[in-house]
Protein backbone atom coordinates (compact mmCIF):
# COMPACT_ATOMS: atom_id res chain seq x y z
CA UNK A 1 0.00 0.00 0.00
CA UNK A 2 1.48 3.28 -0.78
CA UNK A 3 -0.41 6.69 0.88
CA UNK A 4 0.14 10.50 -0.08
CA UNK A 5 -0.72 13.35 1.51
CA UNK A 6 -1.29 16.94 0.44
CA UNK A 7 -2.87 20.15 2.25
CA UNK A 8 -5.52 22.28 0.49
CA UNK A 9 -7.20 25.15 2.29
CA UNK A 10 -6.18 23.61 5.27
CA UNK A 11 -7.77 20.13 4.55
CA UNK A 12 -5.07 17.01 4.98
CA UNK A 13 -5.48 14.76 1.83
CA UNK A 14 -4.42 11.25 1.70
CA UNK A 15 -4.04 9.06 -1.02
CA UNK A 16 -4.06 5.33 -0.58
CA UNK A 17 -3.31 2.83 -3.34
CA UNK A 18 -3.48 -0.71 -2.60
CA UNK A 19 -4.99 -2.67 0.12
CA UNK A 20 -6.78 -2.04 3.32
CA UNK A 21 -5.97 -5.01 5.31
CA UNK A 22 -5.20 -6.16 8.55
CA UNK A 23 -1.44 -5.71 7.71
CA UNK A 24 -1.95 -2.05 6.31
CA UNK A 25 -4.46 -1.06 8.42
CA UNK A 26 -1.73 -0.64 10.83
CA UNK A 27 0.49 1.88 8.55
CA UNK A 28 -3.00 3.77 7.62
CA UNK A 29 -3.44 4.50 11.23
CA UNK A 30 0.03 5.41 11.89
CA UNK A 31 0.27 7.86 9.09
CA UNK A 32 -3.61 9.73 10.12
CA UNK A 33 -1.97 10.19 13.85
CA UNK A 34 0.78 11.67 12.52
CA UNK A 35 -1.12 14.15 10.99
CA UNK A 36 -3.21 15.04 13.85
CA UNK A 37 0.01 15.67 15.76
CA UNK A 38 0.73 17.86 13.75
CA UNK A 39 -2.02 19.91 14.50
CA UNK A 40 -4.55 19.05 11.36
CA UNK A 41 -7.54 18.56 12.52
CA UNK A 42 -9.52 18.28 9.19
CA UNK A 43 -8.53 15.30 7.04
CA UNK A 44 -10.08 13.33 4.12
CA UNK A 45 -9.10 9.75 2.65
CA UNK A 46 -8.70 9.44 -1.29
CA UNK A 47 -9.59 5.67 -1.60
CA UNK A 48 -10.19 5.65 -5.19
CA UNK A 49 -7.56 3.55 -5.82
CA UNK A 50 -8.07 0.76 -2.82
CA UNK A 51 -8.34 -2.60 -4.27
CA UNK A 52 -9.94 -4.38 -0.93
CA UNK A 53 -11.39 -2.67 1.93
CA UNK A 54 -11.41 -4.96 5.12
CA UNK A 55 -12.78 -4.84 8.79
CA UNK A 56 -9.59 -3.83 10.03
CA UNK A 57 -9.25 -1.17 7.92
CA UNK A 58 -13.26 -0.14 8.47
CA UNK A 59 -12.14 -0.15 12.13
CA UNK A 60 -9.39 2.77 10.94
CA UNK A 61 -11.73 4.68 9.40
CA UNK A 62 -14.55 4.43 12.22
CA UNK A 63 -11.70 4.86 14.93
CA UNK A 64 -10.48 8.51 13.24
CA UNK A 65 -14.11 9.46 12.65
CA UNK A 66 -15.05 9.13 15.89
CA UNK A 67 -12.15 11.12 17.30
CA UNK A 68 -12.04 14.19 15.19
CA UNK A 69 -15.83 14.20 15.51
CA UNK A 70 -15.56 14.78 19.38
CA UNK A 71 -13.00 17.81 18.88
CA UNK A 72 -15.17 19.08 16.29
CA UNK A 73 -12.65 18.13 13.53
CA UNK A 74 -13.71 16.31 10.47
CA UNK A 75 -13.09 13.00 8.56
CA UNK A 76 -14.07 11.73 5.73
CA UNK A 77 -13.94 9.34 3.12
CA UNK A 78 -13.74 10.71 -0.83
CA UNK A 79 -13.52 8.83 -4.22
CA UNK A 80 -14.80 5.31 -2.81
CA UNK A 81 -13.70 2.37 -5.21
CA UNK A 82 -16.42 -0.50 -6.01
CA UNK A 83 -14.79 -2.49 -3.11
CA UNK A 84 -14.60 -0.04 -0.43
CA UNK A 85 -18.44 1.49 -1.60
CA UNK A 86 -19.85 -2.32 -1.31
CA UNK A 87 -17.78 -3.23 2.20
CA UNK A 88 -19.54 0.59 3.43
CA UNK A 89 -22.88 -0.36 2.66
CA UNK A 90 -22.50 -3.88 3.95
CA UNK A 91 -21.96 -2.25 7.27
CA UNK A 92 -23.79 0.26 7.19
CA UNK A 93 -21.61 2.93 7.16
CA UNK A 94 -21.20 4.85 3.76
CA UNK A 95 -23.29 7.36 4.86
CA UNK A 96 -21.38 8.15 8.58
CA UNK A 97 -18.25 8.01 6.44
CA UNK A 98 -18.34 8.86 2.46
CA UNK A 99 -18.66 12.60 1.71
CA UNK A 100 -16.77 16.02 1.09
CA UNK A 101 -14.90 17.48 3.62
CA UNK A 102 -15.69 21.20 3.24
CA UNK A 103 -14.53 23.35 5.04
CA UNK A 104 -18.13 24.43 6.61
CA UNK A 105 -18.01 20.91 7.96
CA UNK A 106 -15.82 21.74 10.55
CA UNK A 107 -17.79 23.99 13.38
CA UNK A 108 -18.80 27.79 12.48
CA UNK A 109 -16.34 30.44 13.39
CA UNK A 110 -14.99 30.50 16.58
CA UNK A 111 -14.33 33.06 18.92
CA UNK A 112 -11.80 35.34 18.14
CA UNK A 113 -8.69 35.64 20.73
CA UNK A 114 -8.56 38.81 22.69
CA UNK A 115 -4.74 39.34 21.32
CA UNK A 116 -2.11 37.22 19.67
CA UNK A 117 1.10 36.96 20.54
CA UNK A 118 4.33 35.50 18.56
CA UNK A 119 7.29 34.94 20.24
CA UNK A 120 10.21 32.83 19.81
CA UNK A 121 9.02 30.57 17.47
CA UNK A 122 5.80 29.92 19.29
CA UNK A 123 2.00 31.72 19.21
CA UNK A 124 -0.18 32.46 21.98
CA UNK A 125 -3.77 33.22 21.53
CA UNK A 126 -5.28 35.03 24.67
CA UNK A 127 -9.27 34.87 25.61
CA UNK A 128 -10.37 36.77 28.23
CA UNK A 129 -12.87 35.26 30.88
CA UNK A 130 -15.46 36.53 33.05
CA UNK A 131 -13.58 36.60 36.38
CA UNK A 132 -12.60 39.56 37.97
CA UNK A 133 -11.37 39.00 41.05
CA UNK A 134 -7.90 36.59 41.81
CA UNK A 135 -8.20 33.47 42.63
CA UNK A 136 -7.89 32.14 46.59
CA UNK A 137 -5.25 29.73 47.30
CA UNK A 138 -4.02 28.35 50.44
CA UNK A 139 -1.56 26.33 51.95
CA UNK A 140 -2.66 22.59 53.80
CA UNK A 141 -0.82 20.82 56.10
CA UNK A 142 2.76 20.68 55.98
CA UNK A 143 5.83 19.36 53.87
CA UNK A 144 8.35 19.70 56.89
CA UNK A 145 8.26 15.98 58.25
CA UNK A 146 8.92 14.56 54.89
CA UNK A 147 12.74 14.63 55.43
CA UNK A 148 12.13 12.15 58.29
CA UNK A 149 9.15 10.21 57.43
CA UNK A 150 7.42 11.72 60.56
CA UNK A 151 4.21 11.93 59.27
CA UNK A 152 0.83 10.63 61.26
CA UNK A 153 -2.75 10.39 61.48
CA UNK A 154 -2.28 14.59 62.91
CA UNK A 155 -1.03 15.26 59.58
CA UNK A 156 -3.51 13.21 57.53
CA UNK A 157 -6.86 15.64 56.12
CA UNK A 158 -9.41 14.87 54.12
CA UNK A 159 -10.37 16.65 51.04
CA UNK A 160 -14.09 16.03 51.18
CA UNK A 161 -16.86 18.91 50.72
CA UNK A 162 -14.09 21.19 49.01
CA UNK A 163 -14.47 21.98 45.28
CA UNK A 164 -11.30 23.40 44.49
CA UNK A 165 -10.35 24.29 40.75
CA UNK A 166 -7.08 22.33 40.95
CA UNK A 167 -5.39 20.91 44.11
CA UNK A 168 -1.94 19.18 44.35
CA UNK A 169 -0.01 17.83 46.64
CA UNK A 170 1.17 14.14 48.19
CA UNK A 171 -2.30 12.25 48.78
CA UNK A 172 -3.95 8.73 48.47
CA UNK A 173 -7.39 7.60 47.88
CA UNK A 174 -8.61 5.78 51.56
CA UNK A 175 -10.79 6.05 54.10
CA UNK A 176 -8.40 6.95 56.71
CA UNK A 177 -3.79 7.36 57.34
CA UNK A 178 -3.95 3.80 58.45
CA UNK A 179 -5.73 2.55 55.29
CA UNK A 180 -3.43 5.06 53.10
CA UNK A 181 -0.06 4.81 55.21
CA UNK A 182 1.79 2.50 52.76
CA UNK A 183 0.26 4.56 49.84
CA UNK A 184 0.52 8.15 49.84
CA UNK A 185 2.07 9.90 46.51
CA UNK A 186 2.02 12.58 44.03
CA UNK A 187 -1.74 13.87 43.71
CA UNK A 188 -3.49 15.65 41.33
CA UNK A 189 -7.09 17.38 41.47
CA UNK A 190 -8.39 19.05 39.08
CA UNK A 191 -12.04 20.72 38.54
CA UNK A 192 -13.09 17.24 40.34
CA UNK A 193 -11.19 14.96 38.80
CA UNK A 194 -8.65 13.50 40.68
CA UNK A 195 -5.51 11.00 39.84
CA UNK A 196 -2.50 9.94 42.21
CA UNK A 197 0.38 7.90 41.63
CA UNK A 198 0.19 4.87 44.64
CA UNK A 199 4.24 4.97 46.03
CA UNK A 200 3.60 1.25 47.30
CA UNK A 201 5.73 -0.48 44.35
CA UNK A 202 2.38 -1.49 42.08
CA UNK A 203 3.84 1.59 39.85
CA UNK A 204 0.03 2.11 38.65
CA UNK A 205 -1.83 5.39 38.84
CA UNK A 206 -5.36 5.59 39.95
CA UNK A 207 -8.28 8.09 39.53
CA UNK A 208 -11.26 8.88 41.19
CA UNK A 209 -14.10 11.28 38.92
CA UNK A 210 -16.69 13.95 40.63
CA UNK A 211 -18.59 16.89 39.62
CA UNK A 212 -18.89 18.82 42.68
CA UNK A 213 -17.26 18.79 46.39
CA UNK A 214 -14.14 15.60 46.40
CA UNK A 215 -15.00 12.71 48.11
CA UNK A 216 -14.35 11.91 51.45
CA UNK A 217 -11.45 9.10 50.65
CA UNK A 218 -9.34 12.09 49.44
CA UNK A 219 -6.51 12.31 51.63
CA UNK A 220 -3.50 14.61 51.54
CA UNK A 221 -0.54 14.79 53.80
CA UNK A 222 0.11 18.57 52.26
CA UNK A 223 -1.12 20.56 48.81
CA UNK A 224 -1.91 23.62 47.47
CA UNK A 225 -5.28 24.39 46.67
CA UNK A 226 -6.53 27.21 44.43
CA UNK A 227 -10.69 28.30 44.61
CA UNK A 228 -12.05 30.77 42.01
CA UNK A 229 -12.64 31.15 38.55
CA UNK A 230 -9.99 32.06 35.75
CA UNK A 231 -9.39 34.90 34.22
CA UNK A 232 -8.07 33.85 31.08
CA UNK A 233 -7.61 30.86 28.34
CA UNK A 234 -4.39 30.79 26.91
CA UNK A 235 -4.25 28.67 23.72
CA UNK A 236 -0.79 27.81 22.74
CA UNK A 237 0.83 25.93 19.53
CA UNK A 238 4.68 26.12 18.31
CA UNK A 239 4.95 27.71 14.86
CA UNK A 240 7.55 25.33 13.54
CA UNK A 241 6.78 21.49 12.78
CA UNK A 242 8.96 19.58 15.09
CA UNK A 243 9.81 22.88 17.67
CA UNK A 244 8.62 22.37 21.28
CA UNK A 245 7.70 24.87 23.89
CA UNK A 246 9.85 24.77 27.21
CA UNK A 247 7.64 24.63 30.38
CA UNK A 248 9.52 27.49 32.08
CA UNK A 249 8.82 29.42 28.58
CA UNK A 250 5.51 28.73 28.51
CA UNK A 251 4.61 29.76 32.34
CA UNK A 252 6.45 33.28 31.41
CA UNK A 253 3.90 33.72 28.91
CA UNK A 254 1.10 33.00 31.35
CA UNK A 255 2.06 35.51 33.97
CA UNK A 256 2.70 38.37 31.02
CA UNK A 257 -0.71 37.56 29.98
CA UNK A 258 -2.81 37.38 33.23
CA UNK A 259 -0.59 40.68 33.68
CA UNK A 260 0.49 39.50 37.27
CA UNK A 261 3.13 38.16 39.40
CA UNK A 262 1.49 35.18 40.61
CA UNK A 263 -0.97 32.70 39.06
CA UNK A 264 -3.13 29.63 39.23
CA UNK A 265 -2.68 27.65 36.34
CA UNK A 266 -3.90 24.39 34.71
CA UNK A 267 -2.42 23.28 31.28
CA UNK A 268 -3.84 20.46 28.77
CA UNK A 269 -0.82 20.28 26.21
CA UNK A 270 0.46 17.22 23.82
CA UNK A 271 3.55 16.83 25.36
CA UNK A 272 6.87 15.76 23.45
CA UNK A 273 8.09 14.79 26.65
CA UNK A 274 7.82 15.26 30.72
CA UNK A 275 10.41 16.04 33.35
CA UNK A 276 9.83 15.30 37.13
CA UNK A 277 9.81 13.07 39.89
CA UNK A 278 7.28 11.38 41.97
CA UNK A 279 7.68 9.14 45.17
CA UNK A 280 8.22 5.25 45.03
CA UNK A 281 8.45 5.13 49.19
CA UNK A 282 5.35 6.55 50.95
CA UNK A 283 6.72 9.53 53.63
CA UNK A 284 4.52 8.06 56.00
CA UNK A 285 6.55 5.16 56.53
CA UNK A 286 9.20 5.58 59.38
CA UNK A 287 13.05 5.67 57.99
CA UNK A 288 15.71 3.94 59.24
CA UNK A 289 18.18 6.61 58.43
CA UNK A 290 15.86 9.36 59.53
CA UNK A 291 16.72 11.22 56.62
CA UNK A 292 14.61 10.87 53.65
CA UNK A 293 16.53 12.79 51.11
CA UNK A 294 19.97 10.77 52.23
CA UNK A 295 22.07 9.13 50.05
CA UNK A 296 21.98 6.11 48.88
CA UNK A 297 18.16 5.43 50.35
CA UNK A 298 16.93 8.36 48.55
CA UNK A 299 17.12 5.65 45.76
CA UNK A 300 14.40 3.74 46.87
CA UNK A 301 12.11 6.78 47.73
CA UNK A 302 12.01 8.66 44.89
CA UNK A 303 12.28 7.79 41.14
CA UNK A 304 13.48 10.93 39.21
CA UNK A 305 13.03 11.27 35.01
CA UNK A 306 16.84 10.69 34.41
CA UNK A 307 15.81 11.64 30.66
CA UNK A 308 12.70 12.79 29.55
CA UNK A 309 9.27 10.54 30.12
CA UNK A 310 5.98 9.93 28.89
CA UNK A 311 7.20 11.11 25.47
CA UNK A 312 4.32 12.12 23.23
CA UNK A 313 1.49 11.97 25.29
CA UNK A 314 -1.25 14.33 26.22
CA UNK A 315 -0.43 16.14 29.64
CA UNK A 316 -2.95 17.44 32.75
CA UNK A 317 -0.47 19.61 34.53
CA UNK A 318 -1.58 22.51 37.52
CA UNK A 319 -0.13 24.15 40.35
CA UNK A 320 1.06 27.74 41.19
CA UNK A 321 4.07 30.24 39.57
CA UNK A 322 5.21 33.50 41.18
CA UNK A 323 7.81 35.73 39.74
CA UNK A 324 9.12 37.00 43.40
CA UNK A 325 10.67 40.01 44.46
CA UNK A 326 14.11 40.50 45.33
CA UNK A 327 14.21 39.58 49.22
CA UNK A 328 10.75 38.33 49.36
CA UNK A 329 10.35 35.27 51.61
CA UNK A 330 8.36 32.64 49.32
CA UNK A 331 6.04 30.53 50.35
CA UNK A 332 6.38 27.08 51.29
CA UNK A 333 6.57 24.06 48.70
CA UNK A 334 7.50 26.45 45.95
CA UNK A 335 10.88 25.43 43.70
CA UNK A 336 12.49 27.22 41.33
CA UNK A 337 11.59 26.98 37.97
CA UNK A 338 14.10 28.46 35.05
CA UNK A 339 15.75 31.82 35.57
CA UNK A 340 13.25 33.92 37.79
CA UNK A 341 10.20 31.42 38.63
CA UNK A 342 9.08 29.64 41.55
CA UNK A 343 6.51 27.04 41.28
CA UNK A 344 4.83 23.89 42.41
CA UNK A 345 3.57 22.05 39.07
CA UNK A 346 2.09 18.39 39.60
CA UNK A 347 1.06 16.51 35.96
CA UNK A 348 -0.74 13.48 34.92
CA UNK A 349 -0.14 11.97 32.09
CA UNK A 350 -2.39 9.85 29.17
CA UNK A 351 -2.35 8.51 26.11
CA UNK A 352 -2.51 10.72 23.15
CA UNK A 353 -5.39 12.01 21.71
CA UNK A 354 -6.03 15.28 20.06
CA UNK A 355 -7.52 18.88 21.99
CA UNK A 356 -9.80 20.55 20.66
CA UNK A 357 -9.29 23.95 19.15
CA UNK A 358 -10.26 27.06 19.70
CA UNK A 359 -11.56 27.99 23.09
CA UNK A 360 -12.73 24.93 24.79
CA UNK A 361 -14.52 24.42 28.50
CA UNK A 362 -12.20 23.68 31.46
CA UNK A 363 -14.10 21.03 33.16
CA UNK A 364 -15.15 19.31 30.01
CA UNK A 365 -12.05 19.10 28.66
CA UNK A 366 -10.40 18.06 31.95
CA UNK A 367 -13.15 14.75 32.76
CA UNK A 368 -12.81 13.78 29.09
CA UNK A 369 -9.15 12.78 29.36
CA UNK A 370 -9.93 10.41 32.08
CA UNK A 371 -11.19 7.17 30.39
CA UNK A 372 -10.35 3.21 31.38
CA UNK A 373 -6.59 2.91 30.36
CA UNK A 374 -5.93 6.07 29.58
CA UNK A 375 -4.20 7.30 32.31
CA UNK A 376 -0.28 6.67 32.29
CA UNK A 377 1.54 8.56 35.45
CA UNK A 378 1.42 11.45 37.78
CA UNK A 379 4.59 12.93 38.94
CA UNK A 380 6.18 16.39 40.37
CA UNK A 381 7.40 18.74 37.50
CA UNK A 382 11.11 19.55 37.58
CA UNK A 383 13.41 21.81 36.27
CA UNK A 384 16.56 20.50 35.90
CA UNK A 385 19.35 22.80 35.33
CA UNK A 386 22.47 21.21 35.17
CA UNK A 387 23.53 21.41 31.63
CA UNK A 388 24.34 18.20 29.85
CA UNK A 389 23.87 15.96 32.48
CA UNK A 390 20.48 16.95 33.41
CA UNK A 391 17.33 15.76 31.81
CA UNK A 392 16.27 19.79 31.24
CA UNK A 393 12.40 20.54 31.36
CA UNK A 394 9.28 19.17 30.03
CA UNK A 395 9.02 20.08 26.56
CA UNK A 396 5.01 20.88 24.92
CA UNK A 397 3.94 21.41 21.26
CA UNK A 398 0.24 22.53 22.03
CA UNK A 399 -2.34 23.10 24.33
CA UNK A 400 -4.70 25.06 26.33
CA UNK A 401 -3.83 27.30 29.88
CA UNK A 402 -6.28 28.48 32.18
CA UNK A 403 -4.63 31.06 34.13
CA UNK A 404 -5.40 33.35 37.18
CA UNK A 405 -4.06 35.56 38.90
CA UNK A 406 -3.32 34.88 43.03
CA UNK A 407 -3.32 37.90 45.24
CA UNK A 408 -1.20 35.90 48.04
CA UNK A 409 -1.01 31.85 49.41
CA UNK A 410 -2.58 31.70 52.69
CA UNK A 411 -2.14 29.13 55.57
Amino acid sequence: MEITRSVNDGIVELVVVGRLDGYWADHLDAALTDAIREGHHRLRLDCSQVSFLSSAGIGVLVKFHKELARINGSFSVVNPSKPVSTALRITRLIDVLVGPARADDAVAALERPARRIERDGAGFDVYDLAARTPLTCRTVGSAAPLSTGAFADEHCVTLESLSPAFAIGVGAFGDSFADCRTRFGELLSVAGATAYQPADGTNVPDYLLGTGALASDVRVLYCLACDGPFSHLIRFETLQPGATIGLARLLAACLEAANARSVGIVVVAEAAWLVGASLRRSPAERLEDADFFAHPGIRTRLTFTAEPAFARTVALAAGVVTRPAAGENTAAQLRPIGADCLGHLHAAAFRFRPIRKGPIDFAQTVSGLFEADQLLGVLHLLHDERGAAGAGESELVRGACWVGPIAELTS
